[in-house]
């Protein structure tokens, strides 16, 4: 698969996206909003490494009953 391809699912097959296409829905994901939607973007090293931050306003990771990352919608200060 090529770097930043999104692989389609066949019917009735469930699965998790293979890192390099859950990459690439985030970054397509990110790359479609602007400064106006509440994200903001930095650049920076950590371990002498460049890193790419994305601060999204109104989000927070959470978890999924099976243990599984979510980006959920914050209800703190509604």
């Amino acid at each position: 698969m090529r770097p930043g391809a999104i692989q389609v699912q066949r019917r009735g097959v469930s699965r998790l996206p293979h890192l390099s296409e859950a990459l690439a829905l985030v970054l397509g994901a990110l790359g479609t909003l602007n400064r106006s939607s509440g994200v903001r973007t930095i650049n920076t090293e950590m371990n002498g490494k460049p890193i790419a931050l994305a601060m999204i306003e109104g989000a927070q990771f959470g978890e999924d009953t099976e243990g599984n990352t979510t980006l959920d919608e914050s209800t703190d200060g509604e």
